[in-house]
């Protein structure tokens, strides 16, 4: 990638806090009309390209980049998939745990 496009892996952890701020924003959507929705995810999203040092020009710059090689952006989205499997996973597992049951044991 050029230098002046977000390198693949920074460019995933954004796609990847950005997912998670959509998620929220509809958990939000829930309670509140589409405008506060709308509103929460543009604040959330300024939010992530603040924590990430960029900004909404520069993630559309790199993404848009990134559409026209998508050899590239295949494995960022892999990456994506592979880090939501493993928190699935790991939530499916810690769901187990939480739900076993509780009995006492015995000591003699």
């Amino acid at each position: 990638a050029p230098s002046d496009i977000i390198k693949p892996k920074e460019l995933g952890d954004i796609m990847w806090d950005i997912l998670g701020a959509q998620a929220l924003a509809s958990q939000i959507a829930l309670h509140a009309s589409p405008v506060d929705v709308a509103v929460k995810t543009k604040l959330f999203s300024l939010e992530i390209f603040k924590i990430h040092k960029t900004d909404s020009s520069q993630f559309s710059k790199s993404y848009n980049w990134y559409v026209k090689h998508p050899d590239v952006l295949n494995r960022i989205f892999d990456s994506i998939y592979t880090q939501k499997q493993r928190l699935s996973n790991h939530e499916l597992k810690m769901n187990q745990i939480h739900h076993l049951p509780n009995k006492t044991i015995k000591v003699e």
